[in-house]
């Protein structure tokens, strides 16, 4: 029997704190095992597999472990990387993996999934597509920075060789190793001895099946949670719209550090000497700042005149001691803009054209992203090693808490200012003392951070508020039990920086924010989707943007379509069903058309549970009774309402009679002592739930539902 084809992903992996980067572009079969993938790091830089390793989704957390290996693991967050397929943990083009090996070294790796391919064959190969940078044998060296030093050392040749790397860098100049040379033919012959088997063990909770303690969320995830609470944590993001690419492309190209690199590699064209640390020649160094006026970007240059500016420039040493200069020619060599062999700098393979405005878009993003990740280490915030040991914390404890502040302020709507210190007191409002002084620094921290960041890109504008040190100064000693945090006397936060998205920023950040695993839909995307899938994305939309997508889905098909398909994904009466239909009602009342209604009136008729009462339902809105359906209709709607977030969840039903309490309790009021005549099949557990979750706010009315669900009981004994 022949295999079926199966999408071919192509992945780069790039070793994380290498300078330049030392990176590899692999092909493999969409449904190979993240315990294959293991294999395949191993192979590409030349790591021999004596240590321990651990894949890590970014914005979850979550582990993938060798379960054979002797390693301590966590039963609500660690996953058998043999019982997962690549394609389960990186879904969509843009999504990002870390892979860790030897957790003393603490080699890092960036997996990202650059293209789904589709497969026009059945054959399963490993392949390399290109790479850049050859890799000694770096096991037990001290990580990046002591890799760093062997490379700096077997570059330059009249170099001593320090210890206690003296062995592998004499071995390295003897065997002419080049840390230039990358041999991606070999690598390739290499891989291909690799099988890329699909998982082995028993699959992994999630999105398919739910585990011990586990409930389905409404995002269609399984979430686990010591407390059985509701996890928000993999709600979609708010929908938004960006700006058409040609505008986005045009911004890119003027941020400073984007234009100097492409600029720098044009001016590359012909060849450019460079040191044995890959940076120009120091008078070339010299030359580039003056032609490219690259001196522009440096405030202390740009205030000198002219005849100074030339005797500051040529007292430069080295290339690499010039930020206006240092930090494009490090981004052009990283993207691939650059192109180093034997000494010379040439146009690389990832230069655009002039033309391309997704290369652009893509490097500009792929460099937000490289330094907004610098913000989920603890250690680049400014944070001490007395503040993280003193709270039982390292520096690697910060993954994911950039991408959770930089949602709220990708959230915020067109126009609007994030204010951060507003922002603060409201995650502070609620915790412990103790643990709201530590979010306070920390979104501090990252804040302040990220408003640099983001300024530099033009992603973001920019409200710097009054010096806050003293203020943080306060609030460390109160963590560390030497003072109280300073606050104001009557509970004001002070001002804080203010941020406002541009329309490049809004596009950069959508980017990271899927790259960190989050699902941020735009507005529009589901006009091509069948109605089941509108459905259950429109239940994470807000009023404004589901309106908006709602139209535009309806406009797509016709509202004949439209109806056919919204009647069908309406039925069944299990709670994913319940969900669909509060979803529907709002795209229903939409339809008025006469080849909507008539098949609205057909589906009334019908037998089909769920489909008639929905089709009911939304002609009675508009003043038709079909024939057979009386009064009962607003006790089935009202109770189905309520059962589609009961089937999530408790919590769920909680968060629905607050958010919709002005308009549901009235009706409950109203009808509590009829309700248990409902014929909807959850009437009794919906009656009870809602009675348990009201009894703080309105004693009389739980008491009333609690009731009505005791003669649900009766009857059907009866």
């Amino acid at each position: 029997m022949t295999a079926e084809p199966v999408p071919t992903y192509q992945l780069k992996i790039v070793l994380r704190d290498t300078s330049p980067p030392i990176w590899r572009r692999v092909t493999l079969p969409a449904d190979t095992s993240l315990g294959c993938l293991h294999d395949i790091v191993q192979t590409c830089f030349g790591w021999d597999d004596s240590h321990l390793h651990s894949f890590t989704e970014p914005a979850s957390g979550r582990q993938f472990v060798d379960f054979d290996a002797p390693l301590d693991r966590d039963p609500f967050r660690d996953a058998d990387e043999e019982s997962v397929t690549v394609a389960e943990v990186l879904p969509n083009e843009g999504g990002r993996l870390e892979y860790t090996y030897d957790f003393g070294d603490d080699w890092q790796h960036r997996i990202t999934l650059e293209k789904i391919l589709h497969a026009s064959t059945p054959d399963r190969r490993v392949g390399c597509t290109g790479g850049r940078r050859a890799m000694p044998r770096a096991e037990d060296i001290g990580g990046a920075w002591g890799l760093q030093a062997v490379l700096d050392t077997v570059a330059d040749r009249g170099a001593p060789a320090a210890e206690p790397w003296a062995d592998l860098v004499e071995t390295s100049r003897e065997e002419g190793f080049d840390p230039a040379r990358f041999d991606r033919d070999a690598l390739d012959r290499e891989l291909a001895g690799l099988d890329p088997r699909p998982p082995t063990a028993t699959p992994a909770p999630g999105p398919a099946a739910a585990a011990p303690g586990g409930r389905r969320c409404s995002c269609g995830e399984v979430h686990i949670d010591e407390d059985d609470g509701l996890d928000m944590g993999t709600v979609p993001v708010r929908p938004v719209s960006l700006a058409p690419r040609a505008e986005l492309a045009a911004a890119a190209r003027k941020v400073p550090l984007i234009a100097s690199a492409l600029r720098l590699a044009h001016w590359c064209q012909g060849g450019r000497a460079v040191t044995s640390r890959d940076v120009l020649k120091p008078a070339l160094g010299r030359q580039a700042v003056q032609e490219l006026e690259l001196w522009t970007q440096d405030d202390e240059l740009s205030a000198l005149r002219p005849e100074e500016r030339d005797k500051r420039l040529a007292r430069l040493r080295s290339s690499g001691d010039l930020p206006c200069l240092d930090d494009p020619w490090r981004l052009a060599v990283y993207a691939d803009l650059v192109e180093i062999g034997r000494g010379v700098a040439h146009p690389g393979a990832g230069l655009p054209a002039a033309a391309d405005d997704e290369g652009v878009l893509e490097l500009w993003c792929d460099a937000l992203g490289d330094d907004l990740d610098d913000l989920n280490d603890l250690g680049n915030l400014g944070l001490s090693p007395v503040l993280l040991g003193a709270v039982d914390m390292e520096d690697e404890d910060g993954l994911g808490l950039a991408a959770v502040v930089l949602r709220t302020l990708y959230e915020v709507p067109d126009g609007e200012w994030l204010d951060t210190a507003l922002l603060v007191g409201a995650l502070r409002e609620g915790l412990p003392k103790q643990e709201a002084r530590l979010v306070e620094l920390f979104l501090l921290q990252i804040l302040d951070q990220a408003a640099v960041v983001l300024a530099e890109y033009q992603a973001a504008e920019v409200e710097t508020g009054p010096e806050t040190s003293r203020q943080r100064d306060h609030v460390l000693l109160g963590i560390l039990g030497i003072e109280a945090s300073a606050e104001d006397g009557d509970g004001t936060p002070p001002a804080g920086t203010r941020l406002r998205l541009t329309p490049l920023g809004r596009h950069g950040l959508r980017e990271y924010l899927l790259a960190e695993g989050f699902h941020a839909p735009l507005i529009g995307e589901l006009a091509d989707a069948d109605a089941p899938t509108l459905l259950d994305a429109l239940l994470d939309y807000d009023q404004e943007s589901a309106h908006s997508e709602i139209t535009g889905w309806i406009s797509h098909r016709g509202q004949g379509s439209a109806a056919v398909q919204l009647i069908d994904a309406c039925a069944g009466l299990e709670a994913d069903a319940a969900l669909r239909r509060l979803a529907a009602a709002p795209v229903l009342a939409e339809l008025d058309e006469p080849r909507a209604l008539a098949v609205l009136r057909k589906a009334a008729a019908s037998q089909v549970p769920g489909c008639a009462e929905t089709a009911a339902i939304t002609l009675a809105d508009r003043g038709e009774i079909p024939e057979g359906h009386g009064t009962e209709l607003q006790l089935w709607r009202l109770v189905d309402h309520l059962w589609g977030p009961l089937g999530v969840a408790d919590e769920a039903l909680a968060m629905f009679l607050e958010q919709e309490g002005d308009s549901v309790l009235p009706l409950l009021k109203q009808a509590a002592d009829d309700l248990w005549r409902c014929r909807h099949p959850a009437t009794g557990a919906v009656l009870e739930a809602a009675g348990r979750l009201l009894r703080a706010r309105d004693k009389a009315l739980a008491k009333r539902l609690r009731r009505s669900a005791t003669k649900v009981g009766s009857r059907r004994r009866g």
